[in-house]
């Protein structure tokens, strides 16, 4: 879901380089330096443009929002399944939380506003305590940024004013604020640390995968759409539709799904492909879609149809290899049983009939990828 927050790149930017990433993967170490006489010391080696990185506040931000949410979309916001394994895991340990208990009250809030743009807001902070801070503030000035006492402080409280604009919707963060504090209290930090040992095997496999193989493959596509630079964010409860901002670091962040095997590694890439498209998609369907369609809302279903496809473009292009288990995890994401034994054939039928999309906007999102990618 490439979807910004309004004001988001701003706050972003303005923090960049003042806080430090939290847990990227570790990198290899830096050989010592010779003792005196001995030759000059090797260079450090420069960043990775696309680390791959787990921070745990996105986790626990999105798993509260996943829980709260009536998922019907064909490819769901949050991994399949995901807020019944969670109701699974609390009634075996007779678990009710405050973020439980106060679901029915915070779930009307979600029906009747939706609150797209706080998904992303995690994205503009180094860890959990900064952006709880951050929005305690706001709610102690009101959702004014007249109040604030810096600069910093005001572009902050502005961010989160343009996502919860009046007295009731700060009262809806005011709930759900607690009722997040409490999950992680009693039950997601230990949890996600579980969790987070149980997949240690799978996070070197993605760096191994990405940093080794895949990143440049990539890499045309992401220099030529302007994401030289990004973050590439494991998160629990992200499944095929991912989340795409700007981060606290002043790059872009992509938190795309996190396999709990090592096998599974390559879903990373295929969500990362969906993602990195996105900004593609919208242009491709209203150029090609009528006033009345736009309206209606189909040309919003042709977009999130589009986005699927335009992934398997891309890799298409990039790493054909990908292309057959990307359109099985996608269908599997939208609901549908894909047997092992299907064909490479059968597979592209179903997928193209489950993701159809009219001929002129595909031509246009493989016209303009085939652009991207030859530079022009």
């Amino acid at each position: 879901m490439a979807f910004v927050a309004l004001g988001l790149a701003v706050v972003a930017g303005a923090c960049a380089g003042t806080r430090t990433a939290a847990s990227p993967v570790p990198a290899a170490p830096v050989p010592a330096a010779p003792a005196a006489g001995g030759g000059a010391a090797p260079e450090t080696p420069p960043p990775l443009r696309w680390p791959v990185k787990t921070m745990p506040h996105v986790d626990l931000w999105l798993h509260a929002f996943a829980v709260l949410s009536e998922d019907s979309a064909t490819v769901p916001l949050y991994r399949r399944g995901y807020r019944d394994s969670i109701t699974v895991v609390k009634n075996q340990r007779n678990l009710l939380t405050a973020l439980d208990a106060n679901r029915a009250t915070l779930e009307k809030g979600l029906q009747r506003t939706g609150y797209l743009n706080a998904q992303f807001l995690p994205f503009a902070f180094a860890n959990w305590e900064e952006m709880r801070a951050t929005i305690e503030q706001f709610l102690q000035l009101s959702g004014d940024p007249r109040r604030a006492p810096t600069r910093e402080a005001a572009m902050r409280v502005q961010m989160l004013a343009s996502v919860f604009t009046t007295a009731a919707d700060r009262e809806w963060l005011r709930l759900f604020l607690a009722g997040v504090q409490d999950e992680a209290a009693r039950f997601f930090t230990g949890e996600h640390h579980r969790l987070v040992r149980e997949r240690a095997g799978t996070i070197t496999a993605v760096d191994s995968l990405w940093q080794q193989v895949y990143r440049t493959k990539f890499e045309r596509f992401l220099n030529n759409t302007s994401q030289r630079q990004g973050d590439l964010v494991l998160s629990l409860p992200i499944g095929g539709e991912g989340r795409t901002g700007p981060g606290f670091t002043g790059r872009a962040m992509v938190a795309v799904t996190w396999p709990a095997r090592a096998g599974d590694a390559a879903q990373v890439l295929y969500v990362l492909a969906h993602e990195v498209t996105g900004n593609l998609v919208g242009p491709a369907v209203a150029d090609n879609t009528t006033p009345a369609e736009q309206r209606a809302g189909t040309a919003d279903r042709f977009v999130a149809t589009g986005q699927v496809q335009a992934g398997a473009v891309l890799l298409a292009r990039v790493a054909p290899e990908l292309v057959v288990g990307y359109q099985r995890y996608y269908l599997t994401q939208a609901g549908m049983r894909v047997s092992a034994s299907s064909s490479e054939a059968e597979t592209v039928a179903m997928f193209d009939k489950r993701f159809a999309l009219p001929a002129v906007i595909r031509s246009a999102l493989v016209r303009q990828i085939d652009i991207v990618l030859s530079g022009i």
